[in-house]
């Protein structure tokens, strides 16, 4: 055997071949139906948080998706697990960590400390730092017309959130620190979690990074655990609580980590600008909340900002994006 085709067959059992990447329009469809999931969850957890501490019910759908995506995969898809090689679990520590715990906790806890209208608003700067880390670690080209679609998006959903609402106060301080950190952290994971979900299999990773998570939040909660007392559980609780756990996280989660297996961090970021429109939009179709001039207006600047944003070239010449260069490395 030549030190080429060990190489391929080393390379293989770290990597097993995948098919060929889905078409730009289904990874579209896929980000699309998570800000839809993410956008509805925004109104469904409110009758969640209402009677579970923020860090319990973190802790607990973790749990649940974990205990579920499990079943499914050695009873349901019976799916062959990756090479169990440190190249696919060592990694996945820090990725956790960015994409799961440290984004989850400091989100939910920033929340308690600090304004509605300053989450929101503050949350908006995960597509800007994702741009940024990206740009920095030279994964993708900064054009002209990307940071005015970012801006055109931005304005958007700033607009939408009522940023004339957002306010600085020493309250706030530490809450509002706590969700740009959120929103940090998940730009982190978004850039250094690219190559790994181009190499291995998204749903086996997915189930990984909600064990190694669940672990971790359930370690930080474990002083609210330590006073939980079980709730009532209303037919309008366990929708919400079903909801919350098949559709914003186990499916959300999954579809995230697979579309940025074949698309670029910042646009996976980019789409999560959709979520106060899918949100509102809920709102005034569940609650009949009045539709206004100015969701209109900012709806408007946010499409025209992603399409902007989302055309031209985003990949430097001279490096191949990582799924592409993963996958020609295999035999």
């Amino acid at each position: 055997m030549t030190s080429r085709e060990s190489a391929a067959e080393a390379s293989s059992l770290i990597a097993p071949a995948r098919p060929a990447p889905p078409a730009a329009l289904k990874v579209a469809a896929g980000l699309v139906l998570v800000q839809i999931l993410f956008g509805m969850n925004y109104v469904v957890s409110k009758v969640v948080v209402g009677v579970f501490q923020p860090l319990v019910w973190a802790s607990l759908r973790l749990i649940l998706s974990t205990l579920l995506l499990g079943f499914l995969l050695k009873f349901v898809l019976r799916r062959p697990h990756p090479a169990k090689t440190r190249e696919f679990f060592l990694p996945m520590i820090g990725l956790s960590l960015l994409g799961v715990i440290i984004n989850q906790a400091s989100f939910l806890v920033g929340l308690k400390l600090t304004t509605s209208t300053n989450s929101a608003v503050l949350n908006t700067l995960i597509p800007v730092f994702t741009l940024m880390v990206v740009t920095i670690r030279g994964q993708e080209l900064l054009t002209a017309k990307r940071v005015v679609g970012l801006l055109c998006a931005l304005a958007g959903v700033l607009v939408l959130r009522k940023i004339e609402n957002f306010t600085i106060s020493d309250q706030t301080f530490v809450g509002d620190l706590l969700t740009m950190l959120n929103c940090l952290s998940y730009a982190l994971f978004l850039s250094f979690g690219k190559r790994f979900m181009s190499k291995f299999d998204p749903i086996w990773v997915t189930f990984w990074l909600f064990t190694y998570g669940s672990v971790g939040m359930t370690l930080l909660a474990l002083p609210q655990w330590l006073q939980f007392t079980m709730p009532v559980f209303t037919g309008d609780l366990i929708a919400a609580c079903l909801f919350a756990v098949f559709g914003a996280t186990l499916l959300t989660y999954f579809l995230n980590f697979w579309a940025l297996a074949y698309a670029k961090p910042s646009q996976v970021a980019l789409y999560g600008y959709l979520q106060p429109i899918v949100a509102a939009s809920f709102a005034w179709i569940v609650f009949s909340e009045p539709l206004t001039l100015r969701m209109v207006f900012s709806s408007a600047l946010i499409f025209v900002g992603m399409l902007m944003g989302l055309s031209g070239r985003q990949v430097k010449p001279d490096s191949p994006p990582a799924d592409l260069a993963t996958r020609s490395e295999q035999p």
